[in-house]
């Protein structure tokens, strides 16, 4: 009809405006300008990220040059006071021996009268620039290259100083020599970074004295007049160079090896990048979609929740009977709701292995309100699942406790946290990897020397039968060591980590030490373990128990390096039935590091969260230890040691004890063999 617009209707008669399918102009125009920006801002970020890693750069070889003549100056220094001191007496030179090589005095002409280098002695400096300097006027110390072919070789530093006759005229030269080598120490205490590298440079640019990163081989850039980059060649790295004068003819140079940090803001530039494309995909792709019909809507609640709700009964037995259960269940296990409702589906699926010990869910909620558990479960199709299943009591009849409860699928999430404490895992045996050779490396040695000497004894004939004996018997036990050595190795690394069992924490304890004795001893740690003799087992993995145990000594360990050796010190500790708790053990780490700050303690366990320097932490070993601790059943607490104790940081790992279920005797533990204990350090 004239004057009306038509419209038409979809198959759900929904309105539809014509043209309704196009992308409105103004939706696809904003995007185009969001998508600039955000490439507008990628461009500013990576430039902004580059300019400031090359800015942090040339500070880095600023700060090291200026470290680096400090510290070099401290001998130079200590050489000029030796000549202040010393005065015209030649025995008096060699009185300042530390750091000098030699000495040597010239009368006026520049004869050398005494040298403690004999092969000096009668040689003139009259020629030499620094003499010439002195004889014309110059009172005070003057640096310079080696004057002489000297026992230093041309690395060889001199300081003069001019000698004066009573009358107060020019008598002659003293001169000492600076040991290259103790510049070389003071150069190497400047450049602790990795890529830093500090040399002192004579005119011409040869090196009087190096130290830091080593692998440039023997080129050295020119000092530049201000810090500057300068572009990788075919001798040099990109280098960040700065330069100060050390004497007038000397110059300490520091060039920094930046690669690694232009790569870093590279690499974030590209995360821009990256970022601002997605961006743009959402800006103008976001028009083009609205035509996508959304997905129909669920017909229940139920259907859109990722649990299933049922309702059933505890009766006397203990026996779980399912009296109603959603229809969602066929979604979420692929068995019917009519099969679920069946008599002993439940249990006849279950995979009881994988139940923690002790704690079935139905004889918790006679003691508790609600249960939560996680176990295995066999879908209709005969495949494996995870399920969480929490139970909460709504009644207590005389025919038994009336629950309602839900399952959740968590096979997802089980597969994320065992890929996650896998890799973290492996980290942790990277990390040991030197630790752990040097740890096999020792019954290989004490085997091939006793081979060596068994067969020396049997050259010796039937008179050296017994002593070959002995070294073979020897080879036997350490080829035994070196097997049980890596067996724990090879134990720790499974992957393997689904049902729980009775554990030892003594077990346990002394795993963890087999990998990580070799790291606490490179450290200089002591180490006491006081753990009572008997120890009742509990609820866990035990290498899930030897990662979380490991993880913590590792940290401690990093913690300590900042303390003096004797203040090295860690101890683990175990408790059974703390504060009257029949039900849990707990097993205490405690290092006499510098403790924990209520920062950090308020950050600690989240992930990527770490306060050790870039590149040498994750910020996921306590993350992950906690996600442990709770898949077992316990929990991990963090705190620091009473004051007045001497003691820092206190990890508490609180386990359940492994009870025997209903009517049934607990067996003993079965615990894995462990290698021979170790030598560890001292015990305090």
């Amino acid at each position: 009809m004239k004057g009306y617009r038509s419209i038409t209707r979809d198959p759900k008669h929904r309105a539809i405006r014509p043209g309704a399918a196009r992308p409105g102009r103004a939706a696809l125009l904003g995007g185009v300008l969001v998508a600039g920006l955000a490439w507008g801002a990628a461009a500013w970020f990576a430039q902004h990220r580059s300019q400031d890693a090359a800015a942090a750069a040339l500070a880095t070889a600023e700060r090291a040059a200026e470290a680096g003549r400090r510290l070099a100056g401290r001998p130079i220094a200590a050489a000029i006071a030796a000549l202040a001191e010393n005065g015209p007496r030649p025995d008096s030179v060699l009185a300042q021996a530390d750091g000098l090589q030699f000495g040597a005095i010239t009368d006026a002409a520049g004869r050398i009268l005494w040298s403690s280098h004999a092969p000096l002695i009668g040689k003139s400096l009259a020629e030499r620039e620094a003499f010439i300097r002195h004889r014309a006027g110059r009172a005070e110390p003057l640096l310079s290259p080696a004057l002489l072919d000297l026992p230093g070789g041309p690395r060889s530093l001199l300081a003069s100083q001019a000698l004066a006759d009573p009358r107060g005229d020019f008598a002659g030269l003293a001169v000492v020599a600076i040991d290259p080598r103790r510049l070389d120490r003071a150069l190497e205490d400047a450049a602790p970074l990795p890529g830093l590298r500090l040399a002192l440079l004579r005119p011409d640019g040869t090196p009087l004295a190096t130290g830091g990163a080593a692998g440039w081989g023997t080129a050295w850039p020119p000092p530049p007049a201000a810090p500057l980059l300068r572009p990788a060649t075919a001798d040099l790295p990109a280098l960040a160079l700065a330069a100060l004068p050390l004497a007038p003819d000397l110059v300490l140079l520091a060039a920094y090896d930046h690669r690694g940090a232009a790569a870093a803001a590279a690499e974030a530039g590209w995360l821009g990048f990256l970022a601002a494309f997605l961006a743009s995909l959402v800006a103008i792709g976001t028009p083009l979609l609205r035509r996508i019909p959304n997905p129909p809507a669920p017909r229940t609640l139920e259907e859109a929740l990722p649990a299933v709700g049922y309702r059933g009964i505890i009766e006397a037995g203990g026996t779980l009977r399912l009296t109603e259960i959603g229809p969602a269940i066929e979604r979420l296990t692929g068995w019917t709701a009519e099969a679920a409702l069946r008599p002993g589906w439940r249990i006849r699926s279950m995979d009881a292995t994988s139940l923690p010990l002790g704690a079935e869910i139905e004889d918790r909620l006679k003691r508790e309100p609600s249960a939560t558990a996680e176990f295995r479960f066999r879908r209709a199709d005969g495949g494996w699942m995870w399920l969480r299943e929490t139970l909460r009591a709504t009644a207590r009849t005389p025919d038994g406790i009336e629950v309602a409860g839900a399952l959740e699928d968590i096979s997802a999430e089980r597969e994320l946290a065992l890929q996650a404490a896998t890799a973290a895992k492996f980290a942790t045996l990277g990390e040991m990897a030197a630790g752990l050779a040097h740890e096999l490396n020792q019954p290989i040695a004490i085997m091939s020397l006793a081979a060596e000497n068994a067969a020396e004894a049997l050259e010796d004939g039937e008179a050296g039968v017994e002593e070959a004996l002995v070294r073979l018997r020897r080879i036997m036990a350490q080829a035994d060591r070196a097997k049980a050595i890596v067996t724990q190795l090879r134990a720790f690394s499974r992957v393997d980590v689904s049902a729980l069992e009775p554990v030892d924490l003594g077990a346990a304890v002394q795993g963890m030490m087999v990998l990580a004795g070799q790291a606490l001893r490179d450290a200089g740690i002591q180490v006491q373990l006081r753990l009572p003799d008997v120890l009742p087992p509990v609820v866990g993995q035990i290498i899930l128990v030897e990662q979380v145990l490991l993880n913590l000594v590792l940290n401690a360990r990093d913690a300590l390096q900042e303390r003096p050796p004797e203040r090295r010190r860690l101890r683990i500790e175990a408790e059974a039935d703390p504060r009257g708790d029949a039900e849990a053990v707990m097993l205490r780490v405690i290092d006499t590091g510098p403790g924990l700050s209520a920062e950090v303690l308020e950050k600690l366990f989240e992930p990527f969260y770490t306060t050790k320097p870039p590149g040498l932490g994750t910020g996921l070993g306590l993350s992950i230890s906690r996600t442990i601790m709770r898949g077992l059943g316990g929990r991990i607490v963090a705190g620091n040691a009473p004051e007045g104790s001497e003691m820092g940081a206190e990890f508490t790992l609180v386990f359940r004890r492994a009870l025997p279920a209903s009517g049934a005797p607990m067996a003993e533990p079965e615990v894995r063999a462990a290698a021979p204990a170790p030598r560890w350090p001292a015990a305090i």
